[in-house]
């Protein structure tokens, strides 16, 4: 993959990000299959509400997580 558009930091909070083109994720967290409350810290596995597990769940945006846990 060209490194040009695929690069990994840090945020403010010292969570761990990764850029893919315009995209930013936060890799310490999650997102579920929820409509609300979708974003989930890595160490929940598993949403006790739809039951998606981590593992086959994307990473969240981090503006999501700025927006949505950061207010």
């Amino acid at each position: 993959m060209d490194s040009s558009i695929y690069h990994d930091s840090l945020n403010a909070s010292n969570e761990r990000l990764q850029h893919i083109g315009g995209i930013i994720l936060n890799l310490d967290y999650w997102d579920c299959e929820c409509q609300s409350s979708f974003i989930h810290n890595v160490s929940q596995q598993r949403c006790d509400v739809c039951g998606s597990e981590q593992e086959d769940c994307p990473s969240s945006r981090e503006n999501e997580v700025q927006r949505l846990l950061r207010v």
